[in-house]
């Protein structure tokens, strides 16, 4: 606890408020109240216009800084402030806003607001925001900062409100009551809501159920006391206690704990049936509350007020009121709607009146009854103004003028502090530090003084602040205490263990002692703080054996009595890093080509790696030959170290560089792997394929047996495109490897990865050769009887034909495809062939003939073979046409030959033609007339008619012919028709002359 006073008493000392921040009314209709010349002084230089819930704020010398509505916020020169519209307050809301200052800020005010249920605009819930006003803004004026404005606490609530000064001096408790089921529309918890120095502190909220004053109406005022211990709720609506969901209706009592922001302990206010509570305030001492009746409490109609007064501290008080005013239940003229009490700076609690240009008054509000000395007609307001339900309602912290100190010891300076209303001009202060042996040191004018008793002991320090309006007069009892002395103490050093987090538990006993040397511990603390804040404020002492860190420390030694006279003193703890050798892994040499199981080894790797992660800098280590070595710190070795067998194991001490008693070893052994060689590799050489693109595909895994020969050890054997990759073992080219130039220089790599990689890189010539062209004669055709000779490009190195003969050239005489493969010098080869072809047998297959014409007969060969044909029908004369034309009736032969000379073949052709006249006469010419040539179509019928188509004779084809008789008798000389008829069906028809 004594802990904790001096804390409040540290803090007090930059938290002063006065009731001057109250200075300012303004409320219904354009009211305004000035309280800045110690009496209300009404107005009307106000804008705001509002049924229910306003308020203002002034500073410490009462001089107005802005006013609001709950939705509209004005500066001090009645204009609207920047961002200063739309606040998520309600004309209609009972409290629709608080201001509270920022603790600890001189420029920033939260606004908190709670709306009420409108649908026409837009809302569903009530709900509780804060928007904060900055004053440092538009010069001075003020401005609503548009990033922190209408920030939602919670969705749903009543239309109560209020603001108390935490027990801490410091902090501000928001209270508000709503739901505890969100949505349910039933009201049965406060929610407190804590305003820091850095603004509202959610996780600070605190939840106080009360389910005894359950409700669903929202209407009614929601107030603590001066001194914060007590909270009073007014619920609209006629009380009914049968019913459950509405039993909050009506006036309560609550205690509050500005300690915790818990509200708690309801207890029920009676008054007399038929009227319901709206308004009410408590008295300047906390001990009485006011409250305010009507018989109607839709703030709309006027009807019968009534004002009671319950003296908290009176035996079964929540039943005995006294009555402060009661209208004329018989004189409509005195009725008046629902309204507000409001505590003011004079210490007078006004009372408004709805829509009346008056406000009631109780004088002397901590008197009981009468001796309250309440006035009806107590405060005319401007003409053209009016009050309504309505009055501005004031953070508690406001109305308790006080100040502060922070204890100090004998012969050492204590200061205190004035509250902020001693800072207003023509204020003066009076001090009187209760110190009489300081003489005319015991008084003091200035504001925030110092005073030195010269003793310990308890003084009572008196301030009187003189205002031109009255005078405040505070009173506290100062604890002065003996300072002590501290000593010299002495740092503490320690080891870590194996977690190295640098926290270790600690020992302060040797440290407590050392400070407080001779002192008596029945009368000084001692104490031990991580950081000068912590010592100087008393916080956060550490106990023996808390695990802590290295770092600086400090003792502090006070008073059993107080704490605020003290001394400290610092001193290290310095928690040395214990090393913690990680595994160090064996270091293992590729043998030099000698491969005889020795090497020199660089130890400093194996040191570096057992330190893993840790500060290399903190430690040291050296090197031995065995453990007993190692831990007595003796004959270490030096590195580098020539092994003298192989597997031979090597010990590390590290130790901490500053405290050589955090030591630890570990050991690793040294080996030699062998070292694999490449032997000397033959060029690798491919011909090219018929691509000719001197691409190939090389087979690289062929040459890993002769890489590897029978060399010991695990080993691999990779091929690389470069030295450079081969040394680093990246890149490996695929085992079937296609090249890129014809001539490139591969690298391979032989390892031996037995515990380490031993490698060799030797380089790897590959080429591919050109595929040769070779030719031969081109396809041929021959005669059937012919040899032909097929010849190949000169200048192989060998020949293979598919004859099996070996020369350049080759002699065939039957037909077919012969084939050679010359193989160049390289052994690359190419392989040509030759199709000998016999030229196909010439054959006559027809002889077409024109016939039964005199000279305009003709004869068409058509032959089949290879070609081309001539042809001929004496063989003599050749043409190149088939057709012989204009040609005599008679026996022909036909010749046809190839131009190649291979075929000479003939046919047979005869022209059948009928002579154009005969002569019978016996002279041995033309005596008989037969169709020319038609023995050879023996079977042919020949028909002769005379002009009339009379049947004359039938002609044998193998006969003479006719000799012109008809039944043995001549005929005469005349035109006679001939038809013949052939087997093949074909016909022919004509005339021809009989001369005698």
């Amino acid at each position: 606890m004594k802990k904790l006073l001096v804390l409040i008493s540290l803090l007090i000392t930059t938290l002063c408020y006065s009731q001057n921040q109250a200075n300012w009314w303004f409320f219904g209709s354009n009211a305004s109240i000035d309280f800045n010349g110690g009496t209300a002084i009404p107005n009307n230089v106000g804008v705001l216009d509002t049924i229910e819930g306003c308020s203002a704020i002034s500073d410490a010398c009462g001089a107005l800084l802005f006013y609001t509505d709950g939705i509209t916020v004005w500066n001090s020169n009645h204009t609207v402030m920047p961002n200063g519209n739309g606040l998520f307050g309600d004309p209609s809301s009972t409290q629709s806003a608080i201001v509270i200052p920022l603790p600890n800020s001189p420029d920033l005010y939260y606004i908190f607001t709670i709306s009420i249920l409108n649908f026409s605009a837009g809302s569903s819930r009530t709900g509780l925001y804060y928007s904060v006003v900055d004053m440092n803004l538009d010069n001075g004026s003020g401005d609503v900062i548009a990033s922190q404005k209408n920030i939602p606490l919670l969705a749903d609530g009543s239309e109560k409100l209020f603001a108390a000064v935490s027990s801490n001096g410091l902090d501000a408790w928001i209270v508000t009551y709503a739901e505890r089921i969100s949505g349910s529309g039933s009201f049965d918890q406060f929610y407190a809501f804590k305003l820091t120095p850095s603004g509202i502190d959610l996780s600070a909220t605190v939840l106080s159920q009360s389910t005894a004053t359950r409700t669903t109406d929202k209407r009614g005022y929601l107030r603590v006391s001066p001194d914060g211990s007590k909270v009073a709720m007014m619920t609209q609506n006629y009380v009914n206690p049968n019913i459950t969901f509405e039993s909050g209706v009506g006036a309560w009592l609550f205690n509050f704990d500005n300690a915790t922001g818990r509200v708690t302990n309801p207890t029920r206010l009676n008054f007399p049936a038929g009227y319901q509570a709206y308004g009410t305030e408590f008295s300047l001492d906390s001990r009485l509350v006011y409250v305010d009746l009507n018989t109607l409490g839709n703030g709309l109609v006027a009807a019968e007020r009534l004002l009671l007064q319950y003296d908290t501290t009176a035996a079964n008080f929540q039943d005995n009121p006294v009555t402060i005013y009661e209208s004329n239940i018989n004189d409509s003229r005195d009725d008046t709607m629902r309204g507000a009490l409001q505590i003011a700076p004079d210490k007078k609690i006004y009372y408004t009146r709805d829509e009346e240009p008056w406000l009631a008054v109780i004088n002397n509000p901590n008197s009981i009854g009468a001796a309250s000395n309440f006035v009806y007609d107590g405060l005319a307001l401007t003409p053209g103004t009016t009050g309504n339900e309505g009055l501005p309602p004031f953070y508690n912290a406001f109305f308790n003028p006080s100040f502060s100190v922070v204890e100090g010891c004998s012969t050492a300076p204590t200061q205190f502090i004035a509250d902020d209303i001693a800072t207003c001009p023509n204020n003066s202060v009076l001090w009187d530090f209760g110190d009489p042996a300081s003489a005319v040191n015991n008084t003091s004018t200035q504001i925030n003084p110092t005073h030195i008793y010269a003793t310990a002991g308890s003084y009572t320090v008196n301030l009187i602040i003189t205002t031109p309006a009255e005078v405040f007069n505070a009173t506290r009892t100062v604890i002065i205490v003996d300072t002590p002395v501290i000593q010299t103490v002495n740092d503490i050093e320690l080891c870590d263990d194996i977690s190295n987090d640098d926290f270790a538990p600690i020992d302060f006993t040797p440290v407590r002692t050392q400070a407080i040397g001779s002192q008596s511990l029945s009368t000084f603390d001692v104490t031990i703080h991580s950081s000068i804040a912590d010592a100087n404020e008393d916080f956060n002492a550490l106990s023996d054996n808390d695990i802590l860190s290295s770092g600086d420390y400090y003792v502090r030694i006070d008073n059993k009595v107080s704490n605020g006279c003290y001394v400290t003193t610092p001193f290290q703890v310095r928690i040395a890093a214990l090393p913690v050798p990680t595994t160090v892994n064996d270091l293992i040499l590729c043998d030099d080509f000698s491969n005889d199981g020795t090497e020199s080894f660089d130890l400093e790797a194996a040191a570096i790696q057992g330190l893993g992660s840790q500060d290399a800098s903190l430690f040291n280590y050296s090197f031995f030959l065995s453990q007993n070595d190692a831990d007595l710190n003796q004959n270490p070795i030096n590195s580098p170290y020539d092994n003298t067998i192989n597997g031979e194991e090597i010990f590390i001490r590290y130790e901490n560089n500053t405290n050589t008693t955090c030591d630890a070893t570990v050991s690793f052994n040294l080996q030699v792997v062998s070292q694999p060689s490449i032997p000397v590799l033959e060029d690798f050489t491919i011909c090219d394929d018929s691509s000719r693109d001197l691409i190939e595909v090389f087979d690289l895994s062929t040459l890993v047996n002769t890489i590897e020969n029978t060399q010991l050890g695990n080993l691999t054997t990779t091929f690389h495109s470069s030295q450079l990759d081969a040394q680093m073992d990246v890149n490996p080219v695929d085992t079937s490897y296609i090249n890129n130039l014809p001539q490139e220089i591969l690298w391979v790599r032989l390892e031996n990865n037995d515990f380490i990689t031993c490698y060799d890189v030797q380089p790897l010539n590959i080429e591919v050769f050109p595929k040769p062209i070779v030719q031969t004669t081109p396809d041929l055709f021959k005669c059937i009887s012919d040899q032909v000779t097929i010849t190949a490009t000169a200048g192989f190195s060998s020949y293979l034909w598919n004859t099996g003969e070996t020369t350049a050239s080759i002699n065939v005489s039957e037909e077919g495809v012969y084939t050679v493969v010359a193989t160049d010098s390289n052994g690359c080869d190419d392989t040509s062939s030759t199709t000998v072809t016999n030229y196909l047998l010439t054959q006559i297959i027809d002889v077409e003939i024109e016939q039964f014409t005199l000279r305009s007969n003709r004869i068409e060969i058509t032959a089949i073979g290879d070609g081309p044909f001539e042809y001929s029908i004496d063989n003599f004369f050749y043409q190149d046409s088939n057709v012989f034309t204009d040609l005599l009736p008679g026996f022909y032969t036909v010749y046809v030959r190839d131009k190649n000379g291979c075929d000479l073949i003939t046919a047979p052709a005869t022209i059948i033609a009928a002579p154009p006249f005969f002569t019978p006469n016996q002279d041995g010419f033309n005596d008989y007339w037969q169709v020319t040539a038609i023995v050879t179509e023996p079977d042919a019928q020949i028909f002769i008619f005379n002009r009339f188509g009379k049947l004359l004779k039938q002609l044998s084809p193998v006969g003479p012919g006719w000799d012109g008789t008809y039944n043995g008798n001549p005929l005469p000389s005349s035109d006679y028709w001939y038809r013949v008829e052939l087997i093949d069906g074909r016909s022919f028809k004509g005339h021809f002359s009989l001369k005698r």
